[in-house]
């Protein structure tokens, strides 16, 4: 004697010959379907959970850079303003040693406070809360306009920083704040590891599919290890002389922002050149 039983989509258990018999129990489709929906579902609720822990500690830490940069540029921007002043010898006469003191101050109160904002923007970026504004912008003036902003620095690092760009370039869609923070970023690394009586080349090379602004220094070049710790932030032993390494990493998201790339090609005693290479696009 067989007896059957179906509960649709579930299970499936038939008794053969008569007596208790023996039990066969088969699991049909809709029950191993319905647990690995389940346990999917757990997972998906578990990993929202985490994501969303995630967002308010990215969102608590860029309210804190907020408040902390606010707080390091005002008192910075003070120093900046005196070391200023007495350069220009407002308040009186100074010899060539104390200018020299005044120009390191005022120099690395500028590195101070765009490292501050550059915080800002890293963790505003990091939190979602960074709202970018894509355009069709000229490449070749944002490039000629902000290394004309960076000559007074190069200058005072008795260094020539100078451009090399195309006659024509087509409109790419970028959001030129952050360009131009990117180029900044490149330029005033590059000032870094520049001899003094040296020179910075930034060039901006185009075709069809991509746009590429190169900064190069003529400084001793990176070893392999070097190189590595190249987008690490504040690696051990850094200082606002020798550069935190948070600019690169925050030029690096404005590449990727972008669809782009940073590239670098360097060799001991021969140099560097970081490469910013931007898609051609019609939409953001």
């Amino acid at each position: 004697m067989v007896a059957v039983s179906v509960v649709p989509g579930l299970l499936l258990w038939a008794q053969v010959g008569p007596g208790p018999g023996a039990v066969v129990s088969v699991l049909l489709p809709g029950l191993v379907a319905g647990a690995a929906f389940a346990l999917l579902r757990r997972r998906t609720e578990g990993l929202r959970t985490e994501l969303a822990q995630v967002r308010r500690t990215a969102e608590q830490r860029a309210d804190l850079v907020a408040a902390v940069s606010h707080d390091v540029r005002t008192p910075l921007a003070m120093v900046k303003v005196a070391a200023d002043l007495l350069v220009q010898g407002a308040p009186g006469e100074i010899n060539e040693r104390q200018r020299r003191f005044l120009m390191t101050i005022s120099d690395q109160s500028d590195q101070a406070v765009a490292i501050a904002e550059d915080l800002l923007v890293q963790a505003r970026i990091e939190a979602g809360r960074f709202s970018a504004r894509f355009a069709p912008t000229d490449l070749n003036r944002v490039v000629a306009e902000t290394v004309r902003g960076l000559r007074p620095l190069a200058e005072q690092r008795d260094q020539r920083i100078v451009t090399d760009l195309p006659r024509l370039a087509p409109l790419l869609v970028l959001d030129e704040r952050l360009i131009r923070r990117a180029i900044v970023n490149l330029s005033t690394n590059a000032m870094r590891f520049t001899r003094s009586g040296g020179m910075v080349v930034v060039r901006l090379l185009d075709n069809d599919d991509w746009a590429v602004v190169s900064v190069t220094d003529d400084g001793v070049g990176m070893t392999p290890a070097a190189r590595e710790q190249l987008f690490r932030p504040f690696v051990t032993g850094s200082t606002l002389a020798d550069g935190t390494g948070l600019g690169l990493v925050l030029t690096k998201q404005i590449a990727q922002l972008h669809g782009g790339r940073l590239l670098v090609d360097t060799k001991p005693q021969h140099g560097t050149t970081i490469m910013l290479r931007l898609p051609h696009r019609r939409t953001p």
